[in-house]
């Protein structure tokens, strides 16, 4: 009798494991398929100059893209379009150095999941 009740009890709690897991998402994600692209001008790359972070693969939620630059961190915003497209023209380039770009979407629940990233160097 007691057996049979410590199996019911391991059961139990077997269960509760799985069902708060898959409640949670985390056994249901799957990898991002989301890009993440750097497009500079072409030509002399000076302190100041404009470039676009575009990217597609997103999903219908906000995305967050931070810029590690060798002077600050800067970030921004936008709900991805109808295909799960973004296009941020308000970055700049601020001297030389590593820059590393992360794109940042809400998924399952409401957790900030870094979705894509890419780099890349000024000299």
């Amino acid at each position: 009798m007691y057996a049979r009740l410590c199996r019911t009890v391991a059961v139990v709690m077997v269960l509760a494991v799985v069902i708060t897991t898959l409640a949670s998402g985390s056994a249901l994600a799957a990898p991002s398929s989301a890009t993440l692209n750097v497009n500079l001008p072409s030509g002399t790359i000076t302190y100041g100059t404009p470039y676009v972070v575009s990217g597609c693969g997103y999903g219908s939620t906000p995305v967050t893209v931070v810029v590690h630059s060798p002077e600050a961190v800067s970030f921004t915003g936008q709900m991805p379009d109808a295909n799960g497209c973004i296009s941020i023209s308000n970055f700049s380039t601020q001297g030389p150095g590593h820059y590393e770009v992360d794109a940042w979407q809400e998924l399952h629940g409401g957790k900030a999941t870094r979705v894509a990233s890419t780099s890349f160097d000024l000299t």
